[in-house]
C-alpha cells in the first residue's frame, strides 16, 4: 500500500481519504494500461481494495456528516471508474 501511495504516504491525515482514493486510482489505471488481468494482478487488485475500504472509513470516521461521504463516494466511483470506462 506504502508503494501506491507513493509521495502521498506523507500528506496530513486529513487527506487520508482523499490520497487514498487517488492512489487506488492510480493503481488500476496501472493494471489496465499493463493488461494485468490474470491471477498475477491478484495482490496488486488487493491493494486496490484495500486503500478504497480505507478511503471510505476514514472519511465515516472523520466525516462531519452523511453529504461529506457522499460526496467522497462520488468522487470515488468517478475517479475508479473512469480507467476501466476509458478502455470499453
Amino acid at each position: 500500500m506504502l508503494d501506491a501511495l507513493g509521495a502521498d504516504a506523507d500528506d496530513a491525515e486529513s487527506h487520508t481519504a482523499t490520497s487514498c482514493l487517488a492512489a487506488a486510482a492510480r493503481s488500476l489505471e496501472a493494471l489496465l494500461s499493463a493488461n494485468r488481468f490474470g491471477r498475477e494482478a491478484a495482490l496488486d487488485l488487493l491493494v486496490v481494495d484495500a486503500l478504497t475500504t480505507l478511503a471510505y472509513e476514514h472519511a465515516a470516521i472523520q466525516a462531519r456528516g452523511v453529504d461529506e461521504v457522499s460526496n467522497l463516494a462520488y468522487r470515488g466511483v468517478a475517479a475508479l471508474g473512469q480507467p476501466a470506462t476509458q478502455r470499453v
